[in-house]
């Protein structure tokens, strides 16, 4: 009876130590860029905290390793792989994938609330421009951006066209970069110019992990 009550105690004290958990300034950058990307935060009923689950193709598992390093403190579990079959038409192939959770943690509220409107659907905050900088310029382009010609996509495609245009604005106020919008099958990318691909690659070198160098043909 002893052991049951102490390891109820240690479960709460772990519980309650996580919950009070602050975010510093390197990962809020962090999430604002993953937050442009794929990242998805979630809050299971209106009443309890946000948890950012994280999660891409096994070809990246480098990726979910680096951002779990960053993160496991927020966490309770390691990333696990897990496998679906791609049922669109004409599809059917093996999706292997690898994700983890966060706990559902007050300090994660914020960015739900900065990227999702009440119905659930992401969209670009308004002040986007104050907070973005390029450490979360980096983080988006790892996340979902892609070489093309000489050129930078980033697939937005799950924003609307009026998000598109309000994101090329901030890349060009921001941080110089020359931006257009191109039709695709699912919506419109943003494509970063290739005069404007050297600026950056200057932007965000600093915080490229070596796995996606062949996005911006680095040795």
């Amino acid at each position: 009876m002893k052991n049951n009550i102490n390891l109820m105690f240690v479960r709460f004290y772990r519980k309650s130590s996580k919950y009070d958990l602050e975010l510093n300034a390197d990962l809020k950058e962090i999430i604002i860029g993953l937050m442009l990307g794929d990242l998805f935060a979630e809050k299971r009923n209106p009443n309890s905290n946000t948890r950012l689950q994280f999660k891409q193709s096994i070809k990246n598992k480098v990726y979910i390793e680096h951002l779990y390093s960053i993160f496991k403190d927020y966490c309770n579990s390691e990333p696990k792989i897990t496998t679906s079959i791609d049922k669109r038409p004409g599809k059917k192939d093996l999706n292997i994938s690898i994700k983890f959770w966060t706990q559902s943690l007050p300090c994660f509220n914020q960015f739900r609330e900065l990227f999702y409107d009440e119905l659930g659907i992401k969209y670009i905050p308004s002040n986007l421009d104050e907070i973005i900088t390029p450490r979360s310029l980096a983080y988006w382009a790892m996340d979902d951006g892609y070489k093309s010609g000489k050129g930078f996509y980033f697939c937005t495609e799950s924003y609307t066209l009026e998000d598109n245009i309000k994101l090329s604005q901030i890349l060009k106020n921001r941080f110089n970069l020359e931006c257009g919008i191109h039709k695709h099958t699912n919506g419109h990318r943003l494509y970063v110019f290739s005069s404007s691909k050297d600026i950056l690659l200057e932007l965000i070198k600093p915080y490229l992990i070596e796995h996606f160098y062949y996005k911006f043909d680095l040795n």
